[in-house]
Parts: structure tokens; C-alpha cells; sequence
């Protein structure tokens, strides 16, 4: 009898081992669970920032080569209006178009480029600091993102400023 109760005796606590083993199993599967949840989220974290940082890229390679295009228009003008090349060209857009801006049958326009809101200056100048500076979550109005409708805007932008300053300086 004694040999029989301690037999069933092992045979509990072999059981009680084995569920001791089975419920550990369990939390470790639950753990390891969630540090694959938390892998996938770092990698989906991972990928997202690699495209923000993708999209900030083109979005600068963009407003660069507007840049570039309206150095390319100044010079263009102050080669029809017979400006001085040799020191123009060593200048950036910036500082061609302040010079541009003294000319009298164009300064109008250019001045409204610069000085209002929506000019093309003002908008790629206000563009390319909303690129680099972080968003604040604090201010809701100066805080607009960067979507294709300000890009599109930009565009239009530069079309009308190009094709009015075109027209004015064919028919002067």
C-alpha cells in the first residue's frame, strides 16, 4: 500500500511538473509573441521613416531645381534686357532677381513676387523651412503639411510668373 500512495504520489507531481512546464511554455510563447509584435512594429517604423525621408528628398531635389530654373530666368531676362553678365551670373536666383527688381518695366512684378504671400520666393523659401523644420503639434494654422496641392500651387505659380514677366518684356 505504502509502495502504491507513493507511486501516485510521483505520478502527481510528475503531472504537476509537467503542467509547472507546460503553463512556462505558455508565458514564454506569449512573451516571445509579443517581442515579434514589437519587431514588426520597429520594421514597419523603419520603413515609414525611410519613406518620409524618400519623399523630403524628392520634395528638396524639386524645389532645387525650381531654384535652379529661376536662375536660369533671371539670367535669361538680364541677358534681353542688357545687363552686365560677367558679375550677374556668379550670383544666386535671390540676389538676380533683387537686381532684376530695379529694372522699371518688370519691377511690379517681380516686387509681388517677393512681398506677397503667396509669391513663388515666399512659397518655396516657406516650403523648403516646413521641410526641415519638424511639425509642431502646438500650432494648428502655420503648420500646413506639404502636400501635392501646395507643390501644385507652387507650379502654377512659376508658370504665371514666368509667362507675365515673358509678356511684359516682349512688348516693351
Amino acid at each position: 500500500y505504502n509502495k502504491e500512495v507513493n507511486m501516485a504520489f510521483l505520478k502527481e507531481q510528475e503531472i504537476q511538473d509537467h503542467q509547472d512546464l507546460i503553463d512556462e511554455s505558455k508565458i514564454r510563447q506569449e512573451e516571445l509573441s509579443k517581442d515579434f509584435d514589437d519587431l514588426k512594429q520597429q520594421q514597419l517604423d523603419l520603413r515609414n521613416e525611410i519613406q518620409v525621408n524618400k519623399d523630403k528628398n524628392n520634395l528638396y531635389l524639386f524645389l532645387s531645381s525650381l531654384e535652379q530654373s529661376l536662375d536660369f530666368l533671371a539670367t535669361d531676362v538680364s541677358s534681353i534686357l542688357n545687363l552686365d553678365s560677367n558679375t550677374f551670373t556668379k550670383l544666386n536666383h535671390i540676389a538676380k532677381w533683387n537686381i532684376l527688381a530695379d529694372e522699371p518695366a518688370i519691377k511690379n512684378i517681380i516686387n509681388n513676387e517677393f512681398n506677397k504671400s503667396d509669391g513663388i520666393f515666399l512659397l518655396i523659401s516657406s516650403t523648403k523651412d516646413k521641410l526641415f523644420n519638424p511639425i509642431d503639434s502646438t500650432i494648428i494654422a502655420s503648420n500646413d503639411t506639404i502636400n501635392l496641392k501646395k507643390i501644385n500651387l507652387i507650379l502654377d505659380k512659376y508658370k504665371r510668373f514666368m509667362l507675365l514677366l515673358r509678356k511684359t518684356l516682349e512688348e516693351c
